[in-house]
């Protein structure tokens, strides 16, 4: 199982990729715009709120929702090479108690760095989902299982997402926050939107990976969060020795 783990870590990582373009706001307390932004962004909260203030709202919200929608239809088949196929309120189940645990377990607090009449910069410091933790304890979950699984099977199925439950219940935010720099603008209508010349594509695309993730998706990514999940299932494999070798 464990020379799959690239395979498994690739497919579930590919969940969390998201892809956003600019926002906006007619609200000018900066804490007011700051905590709009993310709480959209994040927690799917203050819509009305949100859409009063900053421009683009329906695109903004029809790919936030794509993006939800995805995750549900998407991210509990990984699970099928080995459970064999989930039935839809299955996949749902699995896919959004991911996302309630997300929302549940992570934070974010910001700093105002810099304001004008019609411009601000926010550094978000997100505490985001430790996405590293949950994969390496499912995959701890059934390495412990291996020799019991048989592909496609009820038992493999049960075995599957027993794991993943289990690991989701154990689950819970970096323990380090990362920070994000986000620059807005006024747009001629006096809302507010994320200012493109300032702030990147990657910057707005690496707030909600960050969130979803806890690391920033850059290069190295990949590697760094395989290194970390082999790390994790190390450590486990070891704490079930020393706990089933006798005194």
């Amino acid at each position: 199982m464990l020379k799959d783990k690239k395979q498994w870590f690739l497919l579930l990582s590919a969940l969390v990729l998201f892809f956003l373009s600019g926002c906006s706001s007619k609200n000018d307390n900066p804490d007011e715009i700051a905590s709009l932004f993310a709480n959209r962004l994040f927690y799917n909260e203050q819509l009305s709120e949100y859409q009063e203030t900053f421009s683009d709202s329906e695109l903004f919200n029809k790919r936030l929702k794509e993006v939800e929608e995805d995750l549900e239809n998407n991210f509990a088949t990984v699970f099928e090479p080995i459970s064999g196929k989930l039935s839809k309120s299955e996949r749902e189940d699995i896919s959004k108690s991911l996302i309630d645990k997300v929302r549940e377990t992570t934070s974010y607090t910001y700093t105002i760095d810099e304001q004008s009449k019609d411009e601000l910069k926010v550094t978000y410091h997100v505490k985001g989902f430790d996405y590293a933790r949950l994969v390496a304890m499912m995959m701890a979950n059934l390495l412990e299982h291996q020799d019991k699984i048989d592909i496609g099977s009820v038992g493999a199925k049960h075995l599957v997402t027993t794991a993943y439950y289990e690991a989701l219940e154990k689950s819970m935010s970096i323990v380090e926050p990362v920070d994000i720099n986000v620059w807005f603008k006024k747009d001629d209508n006096k809302k507010w939107l994320v200012d493109s010349k300032k702030t990147s594509e990657t910057d707005v695309e690496n707030l909600l990976f960050v969130f979803m993730t806890g690391k920033v998706h850059d290069d190295n990514y990949e590697q760094n969060m395989l290194e970390e999940i082999n790390q994790i299932v190390d450590r486990e494999k070891e704490k079930d020795a020393k706990t089933s070798s006798p005194e």
